[in-house]
């Protein structure tokens, strides 16, 4: 099972936030589980950082991801701009199409970690909060 991570589940999780899901939670605790992180998700990061909307830096976001085995960052490529929903806005459309690219072209069990609601009523991928 592929976990692709929204933007506010890796903050919250990372800033230990009681608004994290307890089935997010449990799921970003196990030692398996294989957690794909957009890049879209790394430039959002970047951007609440330098807007001071988070209070974690991107340094220590930057740190998790490349000292975390567990993670995999995934890159806006070809596969992704194919794979986008037209029905979502771009941010959106960019987490559905890379956990796309890992159900359809990887054949991998993919689920998104997530609260948005858009992203859940798209039903493109099942979502876990």
């Amino acid at each position: 099972m592929v976990y692709i991570l929204d933007t506010h589940a890796l903050v919250w999780y990372l800033e230990e936030s009681p608004r994290l899901g307890k089935k997010a939670l449990k799921l970003l605790e196990e030692e398996n589980t294989r957690l794909v992180i957009p890049v879209i998700t790394l430039a959002e990061l970047k951007y609440l950082v330098s807007k001071s909307r988070v209070e974690i830096t991107f340094e220590n976001i930057l740190d998790y991801i490349e000292n975390d085995e567990r993670c995999i960052l995934y890159p806006l490529d070809l596969n992704v701009v194919e794979l986008l929903p037209s029905s979502l806005d771009i941010h959106d459309a960019i987490i559905c199409g890379t956990a796309l690219v890992y159900k359809t072209i990887l054949g991998e069990e993919t689920k998104i970690i997530t609260r948005d609601k858009a992203i859940t009523k798209s039903g493109l991928v099942e979502t876990i909060w």
